[in-house]
């Protein structure tokens, strides 16, 4: 989503989500503030998926606002010292891309990780990169949860 106030005022701009636990009273919520800014390359600090009670899980989101596809590079730099882990993702003209590490990159899961997350090509497409987690709880499926805007390299 692009959001512009078109008469100059200043606005401030989030994503926010809730979500339900059994009761299906609003349990648990996370928030990431927007950005002015897209980078060819983002980073990200935290990451971990696990197949314990906890079932933790990360997801790279990647907007592509351009108008044209983003050939983008995901590579994870485990804290274990395990050799990275890289794989490469199309991302269509102006949408949002969700990587699930689990899915993506099955020897992350038991592993803390970060993340580099590069546009590619001889013409790099213009990306925003956010970064969410969540983890069972309770025998409650995604009782905690998180998200962060990662950090623009470039």
């Amino acid at each position: 989503m692009v959001v512009e106030s078109t008469n100059g005022t200043p606005i401030v701009v989030e994503r926010s989500m809730w979500w339900p636990g059994d009761s299906r009273a609003w349990t648990e919520a996370h928030n990431a503030p927007g950005t002015t800014v897209t980078g060819l390359a983002w980073a990200v600090a935290d990451g971990e998926v696990s197949d314990d009670a906890a079932q933790r899980a990360t997801y790279y989101l990647v907007a592509n606002p351009g108008a044209a596809t983003a050939q983008v590079k995901v590579t994870l730099l485990f804290a274990d010292g395990t050799p990275v882990a890289t794989r490469t993702f199309p991302v269509a003209a102006h949408s949002r891309f969700g990587v699930s590490v689990r899915d993506e990159f099955p020897s992350a899961i038991g592993k803390r990780f970060g993340a580099l997350i590069e546009s590619l090509g001889a013409t790099p497409a213009p990306i925003v990169v956010e970064r969410a987690m969540y983890a069972d709880g309770g025998g409650e499926r995604w009782a905690a949860g998180t998200n962060a805007l990662a950090t623009r390299l470039r």
